[in-house]
């Protein structure tokens, strides 16, 4: 190549190599913001973690006995629980970390805030990520606090739902509870997309969650493979680490739910939602 060849940067050569690309490039650039993001969201959402945890106590003995063997955790000799306190201690920081990772229980106001990070993030106009926090705050605190008040309605349904008719013992319950759970992950997606496009577009709440559906049903194939990221770092990493029962599994699980993890899954969805956007909505 000569000295008068044009330079390609990376963003170019990101470009050229296609979306995923764009996403890991842009995500390395702006660990430090993500890693801040992911602290912040879970130090904001506190009062959600408490709520969280209230559903916990409720949904965790309801649909643990669905998926494990509680009694085997009885010691038969003696009769001791304690296996029993402490796997059900377990399970409730997991469904915690599921409920509070997914969105479904948030402080909406704040979710909005985090959304317009990860918009400037993607389109490389982060200056200051307390500047877009606060744009993102200050202009979608009510169609966030709405999103909210939806979850908060809506997550408590799907749990006793779905545990109830697991609990049904019978292929019918099993098949129904399954659906539930599908449920459970399509509303996840939709309320990551509806807080991406709250802060993305002038539409009425009522119609971005109508647009959210329609991304779901229109891109199911897309939005299914979205639904298995959420599934393994969700579900499966998070109970694997926690279930070990060892301080390093525990250990690890804290920090990359703390800092890493939920806020990279998060920009994940934010940038899927935003190639949506582009595609079917027309932004006001």
């Amino acid at each position: 190549m000569g000295d008068n060849d044009p330079v390609i940067d990376i963003e170019d050569s990101a470009k050229a190599r296609g979306p995923f690309a764009r996403f890991f490039i842009s995500g390395w650039s702006n660990l430090v913001r993500l890693m801040a993001a992911n602290a912040l969201y879970v130090i904001f959402n506190i009062p959600a973690i408490i709520f969280a945890g209230y559903l916990a106590l409720i949904f965790v003995p309801w649909i643990a006995p669905s998926f494990i063997d509680v009694q085997s955790y009885i010691d038969p000799v003696t009769g001791n629980d304690d296996a029993v306190l402490n796997l059900f201690f377990l399970l409730a920081i997991f469904l915690i970390n599921f409920l509070l990772s997914g969105t479904l229980i948030c402080i909406g106001p704040f979710q909005a805030g985090f959304a317009q990070c990860y918009k400037d993030i993607r389109n490389g106009t982060s200056v200051s990520f307390f500047s877009s926090f606060k744009a993102g705050l200050t202009s979608c605190w009510k169609k966030g606090l709405a999103a909210m008040i939806i979850g908060f309605i809506f997550t408590p349904v799907l749990l006793l739902a779905t545990g109830f008719y697991l609990n049904l013992r019978s292929t019918i319950g099993t098949v129904i509870g399954a659906v539930f759970i599908v449920f459970t992950f399509a509303f996840i997606l939709i309320q990551n997309f509806v807080y991406t496009m709250m802060v993305s577009t002038d539409l009425k709440l009522g119609k971005i969650y109508k647009n959210a559906l329609l991304f779901v049903l229109i891109r199911f194939i897309p939005c299914l493979g979205a639904s298995l990221i959420i599934l393994l770092f969700y579900v499966v990493i998070p109970f694997v680490l926690l279930t070990s029962a060892s301080y390093l599994t525990l250990g690890i699980f804290m920090f990359l739910y703390s800092f890493l993890v939920i806020s990279w899954v998060q920009y994940f969805l934010s940038y899927f939602a935003v190639s949506l956007i582009d595609r079917y909505v027309t932004v006001e």
